[in-house]
């Protein structure tokens, strides 16, 4: 999968005008991006941060985040970490634009051995968003976060979990699991129990942990998976079936022309059956992408 990244970074790009990939809360009458924006800016005042922070990013991307919570707070320092070199390029080319060069970078990185990167007691807080749900060892990633961290600084994130609902014994269950996995490229999904777990065992104390999307179905709120679902809007077609059969044929052109790499269809294949395990799983409430996090260093 990594040899097609820089091609799949740019086709995102090109079909989701964002620079922030991931799930967030929404309220009603609350754009996509609105609460996007929302869910990063909650995370900046939960760090406690201002404009004097030096602040970690544990699996950036391409740094959409690390922007807007740079320019929320008045200017921090970021630093964020990701393993694939385009992104790194890419997002170091947005934040000089953004007139942020001084103030944040892309490095290239593995956030598993995140401790070794930097010298200890280098940052002030750290954060993470869907990133280290990627991670075949959390233990080992939120023990080099803690060292990383002054002592005292905080560590909070939004991790994709498995809720309480879920059961291990029901086939349609672990079917709606296995397919978010394996679509996703991650290891087994555990519980939030579980997060807080490896926090605590890594050196944190947890202030807080709940899941953010637990009114998904209130009707004050727009599920967290409609995204997903798409509308028949300018903005929405992409992620209708129709949408995605196009975004597919286009996909496969490209392939059939030698522009996109070998596999890329196969993989947009799979993006698109994930999505439909990712939106069951949400409508049945059996997971979540925001289980929220705060962690102290100890």
């Amino acid at each position: 999968l990594f040899p097609l990244f820089p091609f799949l970074t740019m086709l995102l790009s090109l079909l989701l005008p964002l620079q922030s990939f991931h799930f967030a809360p929404r309220l009603k009458g609350e754009t996509f991006l609105e609460s996007i924006k929302r869910a990063e800016y909650f995370l900046a005042a939960k760090m406690g941060i201002g404009k004097d922070s030096t602040v970690l990013d544990v699996g950036c991307g391409v740094g959409g985040p690390l922007r807007n919570i740079a320019q929320f707070v008045g200017g921090c320092d970021i630093t964020g970490v990701t393993i694939n070199d385009y992104q790194v390029k890419v997002g170091n080319q947005y934040c000089q634009q953004k007139g942020l060069g001084d103030k944040c970078r892309l490095i290239q990185g593995d956030f598993q051995t995140v401790g070794d990167l930097f010298e200890p007691e280098t940052f002030d807080a750290a954060y993470q968003i869907e990133a280290t749900c990627h991670s075949p060892d959390r233990t080992q990633v939120f023990s080099g976060v803690a060292k990383s961290l002054k002592k005292g600084g905080v560590f909070v994130g939004y991790e994709w979990v498995v809720l309480p609902a879920y059961d291990a014994n029901n086939p349609d269950h672990v079917r709606i699991k296995e397919g978010i996995e394996v679509g996703n490229g991650l290891p087994t999904l555990v519980s939030g129990e579980d997060i807080i777990t490896a926090l605590k065992s890594s050196g944190f104390v947890v202030e807080e942990a709940y899941d953010a999307n637990s009114g998904v179905h209130s009707p004050y709120e727009i599920p967290w998976y409609a995204t997903l679902l798409g509308s028949y809007s300018l903005s929405g077609f992409r992620m209708t079936r129709l949408g995605r059969i196009s975004t597919h044929m286009l996909v496969s052109t490209l392939e059939t022309l030698k522009i996109a790499p070998n596999g890329t269809c196969k993989v947009s294949a799979l993006l698109n059956a994930t999505a439909l395990d990712l939106v069951e799983g949400g409508q049945k409430e059996l997971f979540t992408p925001s289980f929220y996090f705060k962690a102290r260093k100890i």
